[in-house]
Formats: structure tokens, sequence, C-alpha cells
């Protein structure tokens, strides 16, 4: 089996004591898929399989023509060779370096000849250049959660993954993320699976919509007609 250029095809069968995940998804290869639902769901399960930190017994990932897992061939890469980038809800800066150092090591995972994302375009897109000097310490949530973003941008992924980022943030601090999440939409052509519970987040960044029930697909499809079957 295999999934053309322009497509996400994932599919993982991932069985735990009390839950177990089963999903066959293909995507759009650009743009944002927002997987939605409740707590238990399965959405940090099935980003997990996607990242490579969980191994499904059975399961297929294709991104955009490259094979990352395909068990029923022992392929398997492991996460730290899948180019993604990962933004979770509690923000993992470094706190002893400073903002400026912390985009540095981002970029610093990525060979020079296959850096996509200059620094300087990073720092532009999430309006952090007033930022720079500044300690991980001296930040708002918001500041924090943007900087987080800038980095995962800085390792040039060929996939974004968003664990509810904006879940930790009050509503000022969320309305104050929420343009530059929508900027990335606009002038990056990098994909990005969004996991949210919050279906105002989810209407106004996704072009696609899943959304899961107890660990499977209750629908999948462009974001009206997947939101409609989530009310």
């Amino acid at each position: 089996m295999s999934a053309a250029n322009g497509q996400i095809k994932a599919r993982f069968k991932l069985g735990y004591s009390a839950f177990s995940l089963d999903v066959d998804l293909d995507l759009p290869g650009q743009g944002i898929t927002g997987l939605f639902g409740d707590s238990g769901s399965g959405k940090t399960s099935c980003l997990r399989c996607v990242a490579g930190l969980e191994q499904a017994d059975e399961g297929l990932l294709m991104v955009n023509g490259e094979c990352w897992q395909d068990s029923s061939r022992g392929i398997f890469l492991p996460t730290h060779k899948r180019p993604i980038g990962y933004v979770f809800q509690d923000v993992n800066l470094f706190a002893h370096l400073s903002v400026e150092a912390n985009l540095q090591y981002g970029l610093k995972r990525i060979a020079k000849a296959q850096r996509e994302v200059p620094l300087a375009q990073a720092v532009e897109l999430l309006g952090i250049g007033h930022l720079l000097s500044r300690m991980p310490a001296k930040l708002s949530g918001g500041e924090r959660q943007r900087v987080a973003i800038a980095r995962a941008l800085l390792t040039s992924p060929k996939l974004l993954l968003m664990d509810e980022p904006l879940a930790a943030l009050d509503l000022k601090r969320k309305a104050e993320v929420l343009p530059y999440l929508e900027r990335l939409h606009l002038e990056l052509r990098i994909p990005i699976l969004y996991v949210s519970h919050a279906p105002d987040e989810v209407a106004r960044l996704a072009d696609h919509l899943v959304v899961l029930q107890d660990g499977r697909v209750a629908s999948s499809g462009p974001l009206k007609e997947s939101l409609l079957n989530a009310n």
C-alpha cells in the first residue's frame, strides 16, 4: 500500500489494557488537520504514533510520499529520524538559555544544507524579535508558546505536530497566539496536525477535521462537514 504525494496516510492499531486505538486516515498533505474529540478519545495517542513515540502493533504512515512506518514490511523510523516538529501544551524551553539560544538549539539540529526555515523568517512569523535576549522566566505564557513554535519550525520539519498548544493559556493569551498560527497556515507549506478539544480553535484554524471517539474515527473530512458531525 502506498500514498501519493500530497497526502498523509495514517493507519494505526494500538492496544492498551483499558483503551485501544484503531484509526485509518487519508489526510491532505498540506494545510492544518485538526484532531478533535473529548479527553480519552485517542487524539494524543494518534499523534504519538505519528511522532514514533508509540509503535502501533499494526501501523502504516506515509507522509507526502515518504514511508515512516509499515509494519507489514518491518519499517519503523524512530522519532529522532522523523522530520517532525512537536509543540506540546507544556512549553519545554530551556530555562537556562535565552530565547535566541533556544531558537539556535532548534536550528542546529538540522544541517545547513537541509534548513528550509531561516531564523529571521521564524522570528518574524511568530513576532518574537523583541524577545530574543530575554530568558524564558521573563516571558508570558503566550510568548513562551510562540518561541516554542518558532523553535519547532527551525528544525525544518516536513510535518508539524501540535498537541493542545493553547490549552494552558487563558483567553487573552490564546487570542494573542491564534493570529500567529493563522500566519503559519497562510505563509508556510508545512502540513500541521493540530490536536484540540476546543471547537473554537479548530473552527478557526483547520481545513480538514478528524473527530475521534473512543479510539475510533467518528468522521474525517473538510472542516464544515466534520464539525456538523461533532455536534
